[in-house]
């Protein structure tokens, strides 16, 4: 009799290891807890659950308990226990999907971008297929705009861009055809940045050319200079140098007319650079001369000397000594009136160099003396032009 005790004991046993392994087996298989649907024996979910309607008392409840869960599992996070603030964070969800597909999608935004805070690349992928498990199964017609953009907002904080930008051209689509100007031009600023986010800069200056178009037929001077100066950047992100060029200009030709003269030097020197770039030296020559003069006139001395420096430079290449030599000359006294001495020093350097290459000796020794002095103050290249003045 004892020895069927045993038996049927070690039998029954063996019976429950084997169940509850077959358990772990089939919950290990699921590898996206958000897969399963709502838990009917979560004592939150009412009787009757998927049959009828929930009852706005229930509603109360189940927002009560998302709410007390959220601020549990941000506890048990900041605390340090990850996995536990997650078994939790995955309840509310089921218990938001149990509501209503909206704050089911705002939930999901919310706990997804916790993931991506904690570098929980498994659970941040969960969410994002559930997200996109949910946008596949709602119809067109189910689509209304207070949707979209809870679809929109939740693909931004789980940082999934490519979703997000594709809900965002469905929304900026409706509201240009609703003729809704202040809903697309919020549509095509989001847009622009999530381009720029992507490092999609072509498509982020489309999208920046609309918004300019939008602020030109406003009046909005203010936004207009804005999205030029964003487009002059995406243009030198991917080096269009012509349109850079012509939207420096058009930028030019504003703050000419309200007579902010100190941010047009910076642009004309940009405009030389570009101009240089395309080998247009004529073109790169008037833009830095204008460039240093308005430079000189607003005190702005540190862009005077870029651009005298910048000319000085592209003189030589082309050869023409004169003309170096005199850019130099007048360099030398920028550099003064702001005690640049190392571009002092940089600049007789250039100078007895023109010189020595033109076997004019004695300019040389004297450009490379004055650097000498001064870089005996500084501790700077002081062994060069010892050996320079050696030499001569």
């Amino acid at each position: 009799m004892n020895s069927w005790k045993v038996v049927l004991s070690c039998f029954l046993a063996g019976s429950i290891n084997l169940l509850a392994t077959q358990k772990l087996l089939a919950q290990s298989q699921i590898a996206n807890p958000l897969q399963t649907g709502v838990d009917s024996r979560d004592p939150l979910i009412p009787d009757g659950y998927g049959k009828r309607q929930l009852s706005s008392f229930e509603i109360y409840r189940l927002k009560q308990e998302i709410e007390r869960l959220e601020q549990t599992a941000t506890q048990e996070l900041q605390q340090g226990n990850t996995n536990r603030s997650f078994e939790l964070f995955y309840r509310q969800l089921k218990l938001a999907r149990a509501i209503n597909t909206e704050v089911e999608i705002e939930a999901l935004g919310k706990v997804g971008a916790i993931a991506w805070q904690e570098n929980r690349a498994g659970d941040l992928r969960n969410i994002a297929n559930r997200l996109m498990g949910i946008e596949k199964k709602i119809t067109i017609a189910d689509l209304d705009s207070k949707l979209l953009e809870r679809f929109a907002i939740a693909y931004q904080q789980i940082k999934y861009p490519e979703q997000a930008i594709a809900i965002y051209q469905q929304i900026l689509s409706n509201n240009k055809q609703q003729k809704n100007l202040v809903a697309v031009e919020a549509n095509l600023k989001t847009l622009g940045e999530l381009y720029i986010a992507k490092f999609n800069y072509s498509s982020a200056a489309k999208t920046y050319q609309e918004l300019l178009t939008l602020a030109e037929s406003k009046s909005n001077s203010e936004q207009v200079n804005f999205y030029l100066n964003t487009l002059i950047n995406l243009y030198d992100r991917t080096n269009q140098i012509a349109p850079a060029i012509a939207t420096r200009e058009r930028l030019i030709e504003n703050y000419t007319a309200v007579k902010k003269l100190a941010q047009v030097a910076k642009l004309e020197l940009a405009i030389a650079h570009d101009y240089q770039t395309l080998t247009q030296t004529p073109k790169a020559i008037e833009a830095y001369e204008r460039g240093f003069r308005l430079a000189s006139t607003t005190q702005q001395l540190a862009i005077a000397d870029d651009a005298l420096d910048s000319l000085g430079k592209l003189y030589l290449k082309e050869r023409q000594e004169k003309k170096a030599i005199a850019t130099f000359t007048q360099l030398l006294t920028i550099q003064r009136q702001s005690y640049n001495h190392y571009g002092l020093i940089n600049t007789y350097d250039t100078l007895g160099k023109i010189y020595l290459k033109s076997e004019r000796k004695t300019q040389a020794k004297q450009y490379f003396q004055q650097a000498l002095k001064l870089a005996q103050a500084l501790d700077y290249k002081v062994e060069y032009f010892q050996q320079q003045i050696a030499k001569l």
